[in-house]
């Protein structure tokens, strides 16, 4: 029985990291989703603070700037970690002008977008 638990235990472990990641709105379609929203109603950055959740990075003053969203880095020192470790780093970038998504592109992330 003890078996039982601990194998049912990893198991939903498991499911739950598959649908987080699973879930994550760093992807290709979310990037659409700005870019198509961009031409009529623009999200607001809340929005895409909300959607993108903790695994992002901002690069804002003034509610203008970038944000950077990569699945796993929370803070900009994570990503810079993640990107001297991986040379494959894939991720979201999403341009905001006064507190409004006006574009977005998933694609491979690098050390100079975070300048």
């Amino acid at each position: 029985m003890k078996r039982f638990f601990k194998y049912a235990g990893a198991f939903v472990a498991c499911l739950s990291l598959f649908l987080m990641v699973a879930c994550s709105n760093v992807s290709q379609s979310y990037a659409d989703k700005i870019n198509n929203a961009a031409k009529d109603e623009p999200i607001t950055l809340e929005q895409v603070r909300k959607d993108l959740g903790d695994e992002s990075v901002e690069i804002l003053v003034l509610n203008s700037g970038v944000i950077i969203s990569v699945k796993g880095c929370k803070t900009m020192d994570d990503l810079k970690k993640k990107l001297e470790e991986d040379d494959n780093v894939e991720g979201i970038i999403v341009t905001i002008a006064l507190g409004k998504a006006t574009h977005a592109e998933y694609r491979k992330i690098d050390t100079s977008d975070l300048k």
